[in-house]
Order: structure tokens, then sequence, then C-alpha cells
């Protein structure tokens, strides 16, 4: 630095303090996938460049789809709602207790490696690597649904329309539970391989484990009287633009480094 440098910073010490915040501004930035960025306040983030840090991630289910939860617990029923929107890369989930009100909101990124989780009490975003935030369990792995006894027909003419899909309603009987559900016979599942990339033990996505569970075999309806019911509510397979969400008024914060390792695909 030179000295005529240093005694304008002595004389004026506003403008060091000036460029002082702005660097620190400028640490702090996050960045985000242009898709993503549009979400939020423009002076929140910094757009990431197309460069990918690893090898993608790929979907086999291209569309959107929501289901409505029904939970029974000591006299109190509570329903979520739980809409999924994914093309081969990229991925979206917002779960809402009142339909239009994200309660949490879920990005992935597979060609950056980036996840953001928006959570509406909070008011805050955190952004950070797939892996920090994935379980290393294989919940909907093929086959995963071989833990299950095998399913029982009820009658193979008793079917229901669900979301636009004619679905079949079988028994599942595990120990003293029974439960009523109905399949569609739809390939490729819409649920299967959700576990690559969403991160089940996040607050509200608990509840949407059993899909998962199912491995190949597609549910649109389950009930499991009297405590839980599961009805997929719209179905749209095919290629679409990404919801469009606006959460700017909510504040980027980087996720603390996690331990967890990614699932391997098979």
């Amino acid at each position: 630095m030179s000295n005529t440098t240093h005694h304008c910073y002595m004389r004026h010490p506003a403008l060091l303090l000036v460029l002082v915040l702005a660097t620190c501004t400028h640490a702090q930035s996050i960045a985000l996938p242009e898709w993503i960025h549009g979400s939020f306040a423009p002076e929140a983030s910094t757009v990431l460049t197309d460069q990918p840090t690893h090898s993608a991630l790929r979907n086999t289910f291209i569309g959107s789809y929501m289901v409505r939860i029904t939970i029974r617990h000591d006299g109190i029923t509570q329903q979520l709602y739980v809409s999924q929107w994914s093309d081969t890369t990229r991925g979206v989930v917002q779960v809402q207790m009142i339909p239009g009100f994200p309660h949490t909101t879920y990005f992935a990124d597979f060609s950056s490696n980036t996840a953001v989780i928006a959570n509406i009490i909070e008011r805050k975003a955190r952004v950070g690597e797939l892996n920090a935030v994935l379980l290393t369990d294989r919940l909907g792995s093929p086959g995963a649904g071989a833990q299950f006894a095998p399913f029982g027909s009820i009658n193979a003419k008793q079917t229901e329309n669900i979301a636009g899909i004619d679905c079949t309603e079988h028994l599942l009987v595990e120990g003293a539970d029974t439960m009523h559900m109905w399949l569609a016979d739809i390939s490729p599942s819409p649920f299967a391989e959700a576990p690559a990339w969403i991160p089940l033990n996040e607050g509200p996505l608990k509840a949407f484990r059993l899909l998962y569970k199912l491995g190949d075999r597609v549910a649109f309806k389950f009930v499991l009287a009297p405590m839980i019911e599961l009805e997929v509510m719209d179905y749209t397979p095919g290629s679409a633009p990404p919801p469009s969400i606006d959460l700017s008024s909510y504040t980027l914060e980087r996720m603390p480094a996690g331990s967890l390792a990614s699932p391997k695909r098979p």
C-alpha cells in the first residue's frame, strides 16, 4: 500500500469502513444455480458458473405430483400436502400445511451438487452440498419393497381412478396392522429414486417415507386406519419448467458441513 493511499484511509476512516464491509459482504455471498436463484432476492446470492462439481445424478421420472397426507393422533387431525417437481438433474419438494403456503421447500441440483432447504418458521434458507442432508440408507432402492409381506389382492376388479390413473386395491398385512393400498401400474415410479436427493430425515418430510419403502410398486393411495391416510391428488408426467416460488423474504445462509455420505445409486 502506498503512503498516499495509507494517508487517504487515515484521513477518511469512513471510506475504509465501507471497503471492509464491501469485502465482507462479497465474502458472505452464497452461490446458487441460476434456476434456484430466481426464487430469492437478487442481492442475496450470486449465480454459479455452469461448471458441475461432480458427475450428475439422473432422474428417470420426469414430471410432478402432489400427495395429501392425513395424520390422526390423540384426537387431533393434521393434513400435509407434499408436492414434487423433477427433471433429469433437478428437483423441488414443497411441504404445505395449507395449500399455497409452503412450510418447507427443498431444492436439489445434481449438476452443481447443491441443496437448499428453506423453512417458513425462521424465514431462512440453508445452502450446502447434497450429501450434507441426504439419508445414507436406501429407503427407495430397487427391491426395497421386498421387506414387506406379499400383497394380497382384495378383488381384481376393485379399482379406483385416482388423479387420473386407474389403481387396484390391495391389502398389505404387517403383524397386527392391515393397510389398504391402491397400486398404480405405471413406470417409471415417481417415488422410488427420491432418497437419492430428498432429505427424508428433514422435518415434515419424515411422514413421506412409506412411498419410498415400496420401491418400484407405486401407491397412489393407502389407508392405515385410524392413524394415517395418503392419497395422490395430482400426477403429471412429462417435462415442464420448474415451479415459480417466491422466497425473496428469506435469508440465505450456508449449511454446516455435514458428515453424511450421499447414497450410492445402483
